[in-house]
């Protein structure tokens, strides 16, 4: 129950080695946006709220945070990055739950002097080389609106977790009209690759308002099944009324 719990608030919370020169910086729009995450295992569903922010800071490095909330349990997720060349470099990353799911709290800090990760909760050096286009558990997902946004139709990432580095590969798979309580906007929906057999996860970011990220379904090989939707967002100075 737990690691399902734990799925459910964390699947919103969805390698590039150099980019050319004369290609056009991209800043993404700071903003927040609310979502309601809905978690179904046979008749018993869990639904959860949860807020998402994007700020940039005056040292022209970036925040963004994850906090989810239930009757029963909360987790809260932070990454500090900067942007170079269209490219997220991650500083550090920060992970805590708290209720049900327990105590636990883990994070990273990304030293691109010394091309290493420091694991904090271990006190130690990652096992594995600090490389350019490396991502954390958060930060990919920025990193694929920056690559929507650049044009790009397919995307891997490298993305340190504890001890280990795990890949992530999408693909651009469509492009429609979502209908929202306010009308239809313009959506891109983007699948993960190399996933278990029955198992899929597909992500709806809207087009007109630098990718954001709008519905998310997830379902896994058991029959398990996740959908995040957003309910409402404040980015461009607009609301966006979700789903």
């Amino acid at each position: 129950m737990k690691s399902y719990l734990l799925l459910c608030i964390t699947t919103l919370a969805f390698t590039y080695q150099a980019i050319a020169q004369n290609e056009q910086a991209l800043t993404p729009e700071p903003y927040t946006a609310k979502y309601e995450a809905t978690w179904k295992a046979g008749w018993f569903p869990i639904t959860i709220e949860a807020e998402r922010t994007l700020t940039q800071n005056e040292d022209k490095t970036w925040d963004l945070t994850f906090a989810a909330y239930s009757s029963i349990a909360d987790l809260h997720e932070a990454s500090n990055y900067t942007i170079e060349n269209n490219i997220i470099k991650p500083n550090s990353y920060r992970y805590k739950t708290s209720g049900f799911l327990s105590k636990k709290k883990r994070g990273q800090t990304f030293d691109w002097d010394k091309e290493h990760v420091f694991i904090t909760e271990r006190d130690e050096w990652a096992e594995y080389d600090l490389l350019l286009g490396m991502q954390d558990n958060l930060s990919y997902q920025e990193q694929i609106r920056l690559d929507l946004m650049a044009g790009k139709t397919e995307f891997e990432y490298q993305v340190a977790y504890k001890n280990r580095l795990k890949t992530l590969s999408f693909k651009v798979a469509n492009y429609s009209k979502s209908k929202t309580k306010d009308g239809h906007i313009n959506t891109v929906e983007v699948v993960q690759l190399n996933k278990k057999k029955k198992a899929s996860t597909r992500i709806w970011f809207a087009t007109d308002y630098d990718y954001l990220l709008v519905k998310l379904k997830n379902k896994e090989s058991n029959g398990d099944s996740n959908t995040i939707e957003l309910k409402n967002a404040q980015i461009k100075q607009k609301t966006i009324t979700g789903f």
